[in-house]
């Protein structure tokens, strides 16, 4: 659908163990994984653009007992309608937030916070028992790689304490799903860092050139005569170390408003 103009850019996913009531289930041998995106409010204009808060979820366990293969890249197609938008928005630059505390990297680059969400990961090191650490997520608006635009996620834990930072690249095509997102695991996480929740909501108004602006915008371009709209909202790839890869794609509703 042509229209489709309900949504944009959750630069992020989220993965755990327990899928959320309403995602995707999809799976391969005993691998399975789940994805779910939701865009807050549903109720839109129909083609003027508003500000909305995008998140997007998922999870990923080894079932039967066997062992979770790490995940290593994340890959988020997103319907081609709505829009990022960071002009006038502050940048942060990943050696400003890394190494450092949740509450320094806040201090450092509040004004550039787009977002946030939570992490849990398994941590396996050579001689120690396998254990969950819970991390806190802060996304911020980071700077361009060439003509894509970067999101910076940084991941704290307190206990133990750490942080890692994930980036995220924006790349733009043709076609429905118009805007990816992408990551992957920092090599040098790879040795000890098994996600297994990854969750991030981006939401953002500031003002710029004296107006409100949003770092998120989307319509529901429903059809004349039409007061709501089913359209695909995303795609989503999860690659694992050893090249095995779970896919699939969820749709979503929106309506109009006025």
């Amino acid at each position: 659908m042509r229209g489709a103009k309900a949504l944009l850019i959750a630069a992020a996913l989220t993965l755990s163990l327990s899928a959320p009531a309403s995602a995707e289930l999809f799976q391969e041998g005993d691998l399975r994984a789940s994805f779910e995106g939701q865009i807050n409010p549903s109720k839109l204009p129909r083609t003027s653009y508003a500000p909305v808060g995008v998140r997007v979820a998922g999870g990923v366990r080894a079932l039967n007992g066997t062992r979770l293969p790490q995940l290593r890249t994340i890959r988020v197609a997103i319907n081609e309608a709505g829009r990022l938008y960071d002009r006038g928005l502050p940048v942060c630059r990943v050696k400003r937030i890394q190494p450092a505390t949740e509450e320094v990297a806040e201090r450092i680059c509040g004004d550039s916070i787009v977002g946030d969400g939570h992490v849990t990961l398994v941590v396996r090191l050579n001689g120690q028992k396998d254990f969950l650490v819970k991390g806190e997520l802060l996304a911020f608006n980071g700077p361009r790689r060439g003509k894509k635009k970067l999101i910076l996620a940084q991941v704290y834990s307190h206990n133990p304490p750490g942080a890692f930072i994930l980036t995220f690249t924006v790349t733009k095509r043709r076609g429905v799903y118009g805007t990816v997102i992408s990551t992957q695991l920092p090599s040098y996480a790879r040795s000890w860092a098994y996600l297994t929740f990854f969750e991030m909501s981006l939401e953002r108004t500031y003002l710029h050139a004296g107006k409100q602006r949003s770092y998120v915008s989307a319509a529901c371009g429903a059809p004349s005569g039409f007061t709501k709209a089913v359209f695909p909202f995303a795609k989503v790839s999860y690659g694992f170390e050893g090249g095995q890869t779970l896919s699939t794609s969820i749709q979503r509703t929106c309506r109009v408003s006025g």
